[in-house]
């Protein structure tokens, strides 16, 4: 018998990430891709007023042990249009340079989070345990999206964490990253200490690994 190592064509790599910090991450002048403006995080922010907030469930029921922030579910609608185009464009590309995923879109609805310290409790802050996003219930998410719509300097704590090995990765977070990385992996967002923390997540579902 002869083992073929199988050549590989596309990096599977941890992450990808629009990183706010570096110009060449955002869009050109006409396109709607990559990290998110100042003014576009601030745009998103904005949805919170329009929209009436829900208490994330972990399968199915509320655990504030396990996960506790305050929530706002995004729909499809043409005032959000840009927002679903922006995070598909760049889902797009990054699946395409990267994992070559067999994918569908996005199916759900947009997550709207914010983390505050003023909700902490003396046993409980606003904080994600560690976890992976698909799984028996949600085995169609394959690609799972974070874009950091807060200023880093004004909040302490509630850091996104992902676990490919023992120690986590460090991830960017300038405000207006969008980080995206493969659903099955592990990962938490610490209990938030000071301040508040805007974020969107969504994920990017297809036909089940095979």
């Amino acid at each position: 018998m002869v083992w073929i190592s199988p050549q590989q064509k596309y990096r599977q790599i941890k992450y990808a990430c629009y990183d706010a910090s570096q110009k060449e991450h955002f869009c050109k002048p006409d396109e709607n891709w990559g990290a998110f403006t100042a003014k576009e995080c601030e745009k998103v922010i904005s949805l919170s007023k329009q929209i009436k907030p829900s208490k994330p469930t972990v399968d199915g029921k509320i655990k504030p042990e396990f996960r506790q922030v305050s929530a706002w579910g995004v729909s499809y609608s043409e005032s959000t249009r840009w927002l679903w185009e922006k995070l598909v464009n760049s889902v797009k590309y990054a699946n395409s340079k990267w994992w070559n995923y067999d994918i569908y879109g996005i199916v759900d609805r947009l997550n709207l989070l914010c983390y505050e310290a003023s909700n902490n409790q003396t046993s409980i802050q606003d904080h994600y345990n560690k976890h992976i996003d698909n799984g028996e219930i949600h085995y169609y998410r394959k690609i799972s999206i974070s874009v950091q719509l807060s200023d880093p300097q004004d909040y302490e704590g509630s850091e996104l964490k992902l676990y490919t090995q023992r120690e986590a990765e460090k991830l960017p977070k300038a405000r207006g990253t969008m980080v995206l990385f493969p659903s099955f992996i592990l990962h938490e967002v610490t209990p938030i200490i000071k301040g508040k923390r805007w974020a969107l997540i969504c994920w990017v579902c297809g036909p089940q690994f095979r």
